[in-house]
């Protein structure tokens, strides 16, 4: 399948701002490396804003497309899916290092009083993250593995959010010592079992 040169625009878009932010990547900067002239830019996209909406979207689909297919495997129970999911990205910063974190998160702070459609943008990628571990605790819960003392869908909001709180913090700190603390006791902490 071809990619589209809009596609080329918001991968390699999504690429820089991860690598450095989204005011400090400027729209020449990406139309350079896709070998795009400037004035199509706007053909594409009729802001940066526009742009920086198109790719959370870009990102969160790739990243619900991640969660989704570890959360799938038929093997594991519910909370060593979701374990296995975390360890596959500890994996990545071990490997990779842990200068990068999660664009969308990365977006949420940098980007001052978001605009609208970005901040609604952000909301539907956490939201949509955070129903994919809520389908994985229900079925926790129904199976009996997880405790049925907190409601699926709370559970899975504090365990993303504390997770994005660890990607954050191992960036700061450079290490990935935040994410092995949350590994080593969120779940237990988080998602109780029965």
């Amino acid at each position: 399948m071809k990619t589209t040169t809009r596609e080329k625009l918001i991968k390699t878009g999504a690429k820089a701002m991860l690598a450095k932010s989204y005011h400090a990547v400027g729209i020449q900067e990406i139309l350079t490396k896709v070998d795009v002239p400037k004035g199509s830019f706007y053909h594409y996209f009729e802001s940066k804003e526009a742009f920086g909406v198109a790719i959370i979207e870009y990102y969160g689909e790739q990243l619900a497309n991640s969660i989704t297919e570890k959360l799938a495997d038929e093997g594991p129970s519910p909370r060593e899916k979701i374990r296995g999911y975390f360890l596959s990205i500890r994996d990545y910063y071990a490997t990779h290092g842990c200068g990068r974190g999660c664009l969308v998160a990365k977006l949420a702070i940098e980007v001052e009083n978001p605009s609208v459609p970005m901040c609604n943008a952000l909301r539907r990628e956490f939201d949509k993250w955070i129903a994919l571990f809520a389908v994985c605790i229900r079925e926790g819960q129904k199976n009996g593995e997880i405790s049925l003392a907190y409601d699926a869908e709370a559970m899975a909001e504090f365990l993303y959010t504390s997770w994005e709180g660890a990607l954050i913090r191992m960036q700061v700190n450079h290490d990935l010592g935040p994410i092995d603390k949350f590994i080593g006791y969120a779940l237990d902490q988080i998602i109780p079992k029965a």
